[in-house]
């Protein structure tokens, strides 16, 4: 009776840690492919270190790059989107994180834009790095209209 009731009881703890567990789903692409989320696709490409993009120059220590951003609204609604939208990656620490950089061309990805139905935008996204990154991940994370985090989606290219 003692191992019966021991069994049971690990059995309901698996049960009660799974149930606390997150079933969050993680989507793992590659730079130039085309990422599907629930509201529009898109697409980081044509990544590079550069030494300069126009005014921004990098700090000692650190490198630029540049990438375009491609945004498509697959929803049936205006879709509102934001350069902060995406976080950059690149590498494990509290700190290896950070948004684009400031626009200071036309060309670089605004503070926001709206896209209409069925509309695409595509911009410059520049971020400072450390000189030694080796690769950066460019994420998006989905919030459920409940203000839970629903599904991440994460970039990876090599620098």
């Amino acid at each position: 009776m003692k191992t019966r009731f021991a069994g049971l009881l690990a059995s309901l703890l698996a049960v009660l840690i799974l149930a606390g567990c997150s079933s969050q789903t993680v989507v793992r692409e590659s730079a130039g492919e085309t990422v599907h989320t629930a509201l529009f696709d898109f697409a980081v490409s044509d990544i590079s270190v550069v030494d300069n993009y126009n005014i921004l120059v990098p700090t000692e220590g650190n490198k630029l790059v540049q990438m375009t951003l491609s945004v498509t609204n697959t929803g049936d609604e205006a879709c509102t989107m934001f350069a902060e939208d995406f976080q950059l990656q690149w590498g494990d620490g509290d700190e290896d994180f950070g948004v684009c950089l400031a626009a200071v061309t036309d060309e670089m990805v605004p503070y926001s834009y709206t896209l209409e139905p069925g509309e695409s935008y595509a911009g410059v996204m520049v971020v400072m790095v450390p000189e030694d990154a080796g690769t950066l991940t460019v994420a998006y994370q989905e919030t459920l209209a409940s203000g839970e985090d629903g599904t991440a989606y994460f970039v990876e290219a090599s620098l």
